[in-house]
C-alpha cells in the first residue's frame, strides 16, 4: 500500500506543477522609456505588459516610465494626477497558469511622498482583482483586501522607503504574506484565490510630480514544492528498481 501512494503522490505533484504558473523575473534595468511599452516581454517567465490610462478629462495625466523612481533608477514607476479619476495601470500574466499550493510572487514597492487618491497592487484572475495591498490617502498604514472589506496590512507608510512585498499562495482560501514590518501566516481569504494568474499595478490621482515605483519582479516555487518532487521521484524510483529486480 505505502508503494502506491508513494507513486500516487508523485503523480498527483507532477500533474499539479504541470499547471503552475512558471518561474519568472524581471527587472527595469532590462527596459528604457522607449522599450517599456504596451506590449513589452523582456525578463522570464511572464506576458507581455498591458499599460493604460483612463480618467483624464481636461486636465488628468498618467503614464509610465523606466527610470528613477521612489525606489531607485532604473525602475518601473507609473504616475496620475490633476484629476481625482485620473488612472495609470500597468499589467502583466503569470504564464503556465496561476499560482499553486506553495508558489510565490514578490516585488519590491515605494512611493513618493504625495498620495492624493489611492496606489498599490492586485492580484489578479482572468482580469479581475483577487487579492489587493493598497495606500489610500487619509490614512496612515497600507491596506488588505482579500475579497472582504479593507485590513491593516500591519506596515505603515513611509515615502521614498523600499518595501519588499511576498505573497505565497497555500491553497484552497489560505495565503500568506510579508510586507515591511507587516506579515500574516494561513490567512484565509474572503474570496476565491485559487487560481491568481497576474499582477496590476496602480497608480489614481497620486499628485503632480509623484510615483509609484516597483522592481524585481518574480514567482517562484516555495523550496518545499522541490523538496517533496525530489523526495516522491526518489521514492517512486526505488519502487521501481525494486520491481525490475524481482522481475
Amino acid at each position: 500500500m505505502k508503494k502506491i501512494l508513494t507513486a500516487a503522490v508523485m503523480t498527483a505533484a507532477l500533474s499539479s506543477g504541470a499547471l503552475a504558473a512558471n518561474n519568472a523575473s524581471d527587472v527595469g534595468s532590462n527596459y528604457t522609456t522607449a522599450t517599456w511599452t504596451n506590449g513589452a516581454n523582456l525578463g522570464t517567465g511572464f506576458g507581455s505588459w498591458t499599460l493604460t490610462t483612463s480618467g483624464l478629462g481636461t486636465n488628468g495625466f498618467a503614464g509610465s516610465y523606466i527610470g528613477s523612481t521612489a525606489i531607485g533608477d532604473p525602475a518601473f514607476g507609473i504616475y496620475s494626477g490633476g484629476t481625482n479619476t485620473a488612472t495609470s495601470l500597468a499589467s502583466r500574466p503569470f504564464t503556465g497558469g496561476g499560482l499553486t499550493a506553495g508558489q510565490s510572487f514578490s516585488v519590491d514597492l515605494a512611493n513618493t511622498v504625495t498620495i492624493n487618491g489611492e496606489i498599490g497592487l492586485s492580484l489578479m484572475t482572468g482580469g479581475s482583482a483577487r487579492w489587493t495591498l493598497k495606500f489610500v490617502s487619509g490614512g496612515s498604514n497600507w491596506l488588505l483586501n482579500d475579497g472582504g472589506s479593507d485590513f491593516d496590512s500591519g506596515q505603515a507608510y513611509i515615502a521614498s522607503n523600499s518595501l519588499t512585498l511576498n505573497f505565497t499562495y497555500n491553497g484552497g482560501s489560505s495565503y500568506s504574506y510579508t510586507f515591511g514590518t507587516g506579515s500574516g501566516n494561513n490567512f484565509n481569504a474572503s474570496a476565491d484565490i485559487s487560481n491568481l494568474d497576474g499582477v496590476q499595478f496602480s497608480s489614481v490621482n497620486q499628485g503632480a510630480d509623484q510615483n509609484l515605483g516597483f522592481n524585481n519582479m518574480n514567482v517562484v516555487p516555495e523550496p518545499s514544492t522541490h523538496a517533496l518532487l525530489a523526495l516522491s521521484a526518489a521514492a517512486f524510483g526505488g519502487y521501481v528498481a525494486r520491481r525490475r529486480r524481482r522481475s
